[in-house]
């Protein structure tokens, strides 16, 4: 009988899920399944969805938890951790439980009480490989792994690349205190073309190179256009000024609609 890992993750991260799942089953092809409640297989159609995370929380060899600063204070997360927690602290035999850290989330920044779980980054390939030994020593494995570490750490951070693009996107937008409101109406009216020009008209030079700056962080999304600076006096003083636009890829900002529109 296979022996089981239990993958905790928040919908939002399921394929970072699925990839550790695939990987962690190659390596320990036919002798570990790996139970991913989003995908597909771990919960048949018509099965009590409950019912068969209890069933895979009691009846893992080991269990990883995907942390992120949006999954970290989900409640699921927070459930099946301690599922395993209080089993561990019931049973004699030890249940390894590895925080996997992504996306933002640091070791140094885990909150109380995970913090006292030995953790790994999961961008590292050294921490990587130490996972996937803990993992093998858990459902009695032997001999040297297979896994290239280093393609499994780029894949994680092609994962946190795309995944963290929403969060600087909206970083970007509040740098100059801007509803997007405006842009997906300028989207909802031109549905189908790729990117969409929002004016921002007399902006500051000081600002407008913030602007640039913030843009450089999501160069594939958003450029800025700045006109050169003019002197201004009036009652503001002398102010450097300069008219501004942002081209704004239309796919992104549909992508992230629901994080980004206020």
């Amino acid at each position: 009988m296979a022996k089981i890992i239990f993958l905790s993750h928040i919908h939002e991260e399921r394929d970072l899920a699925l990839l550790i799942k695939s990987t962690i089953e190659e390596e320990f092809s036919g002798f570990v399944d790996v139970f991913v409640s989003s995908d597909g297989i771990s919960i048949p159609a018509g099965s009590n969805f409950l019912n068969k995370i209890e069933d895979g929380l009691m009846n893992c060899n080991a269990a990883i938890v995907l942390l992120s600063p949006h999954s970290v204070s989900r409640s699921w997360i927070n459930f099946e951790l301690g599922s395993v927690w209080i089993r561990n602290k019931l049973s004699s035999e030890t249940i390894p439980v590895i925080p996997f850290c992504h996306s933002g989330m640091t070791l140094n920044a885990m909150p109380q009480p995970i913090n006292q779980l030995n953790a790994i980054q999961g961008n590292i390939a050294s921490q990587l490989e130490f996972a996937f030994n803990s993992i093998q020593k858990a459902v009695g494995g032997k001999g040297s792994l297979k896994t290239n570490f280093t393609d499994l750490a780029s894949k994680v951070q092609a994962f946190e690349d795309n995944y963290t693009v929403g969060d600087k996107l909206s970083n970007f937008f509040r740098m100059f205190a801007k509803s997007t409101n405006q842009v997906y109406q300028l989207i909802d009216d031109n549905p189908h073309t790729p990117k969409v020009i929002l004016g921002l008209g007399t902006v500051e030079l000081d600002n407008a190179k913030k602007l640039i700056e913030g843009a450089k962080l999501i160069p594939d999304y958003i450029s800025v256009n700045a006109s050169p600076s003019r002197l201004q006096v009036d009652s503001f003083g002398t102010r450097n000024l300069c008219e501004v636009e942002l081209l704004i890829d239309t796919d992104i900002m549909k992508k992230f609609r629901k994080l980004l529109e206020y």
